[in-house]
């Protein structure tokens, strides 16, 4: 089991670099306006190698977490453990370009199911989610959530972490968490809790990180 601490240096550790890649970016950029950088697998790799410092277990990236199902699925990172039971896995999801903010809010939902159920199946000591966003996404979504039970899992902070019952994953509006073949399974209540909050900005981009840790308690059962 990994101290919040530890996770968190990790975390800032990544958001330092990933800082110093958007400097760079923006004084390219004066030169050459067509230098893109795939942000989301720079993160991968940042938070990585942050990991692994001073580490001995080995920390991957795009490691499945099961056999089979949603779990047999890559994770971003995965740290893993003296025992065959991973001590940390971490799903990341950035923010595409534009403003579809639902779809980028159900996209991270779906992850926190994913990690929620790898917890509480033993796949994994702990599970968590870092999702990357605009600033406007999150002052976007504290307004969202207050009015769409569910995307308050979203909305955790650091002293009051959320849990709510999972069957309002049962509705008709949440058929995209499992539309995508995986199974139809929760557990009784979904927990989430904020852990890190890390700002990366520049003249040209505003980026909030956020790593939610997240729980699943009780049993798993079918939801429909």
């Amino acid at each position: 089991m990994l101290e919040a601490e530890g996770i968190q240096g990790a975390v800032l550790a990544a958001a330092g670099e990933l800082q110093a890649l958007v400097n760079h970016l923006g004084l390219a950029s004066r030169s050459a306006p067509a230098t893109r950088f795939s942000f989301d697998s720079d993160l991968r790799a940042y938070l990585r190698r942050a990991f692994q410092f001073g580490q001995s277990e080995l920390v991957s990236v795009d490691q499945p977490l099961g056999p089979s199902g949603v779990l047999a699925r890559p994770s971003d990172v995965v740290v893993s453990a003296r025992t065959r039971t991973p001590q940390l896995a971490i799903e990341l999801q950035w923010h595409p370009r534009g403003e579809d903010h639902l779809g980028f809010a159900n996209a991270v939902m779906a992850d926190l199911h994913k990690m929620a159920l790898a917890q509480t199946r033993k796949a994994v000591e702990q599970g968590a989610v870092l999702a990357t966003a605009p600033a406007r996404f999150w002052r976007w979504l504290s307004g969202f959530a207050e009015e769409h039970p569910g995307y308050e899992l979203l909305t955790a902070d650091p002293d009051t972490p959320v849990s709510v019952r999972a069957d309002f994953l049962a509705g008709p509006a949440w058929g995209f968490v499992f539309e995508d073949g995986r199974e139809p399974e929760v557990p009784e209540r979904l927990w989430t809790q904020l852990l890190a909050r890390v700002e990366v900005r520049s003249p040209w981009v505003d980026l909030e990180l956020r790593l939610l840790e997240v729980k699943g308690l009780g049993q798993v059962r079918q939801l429909r």
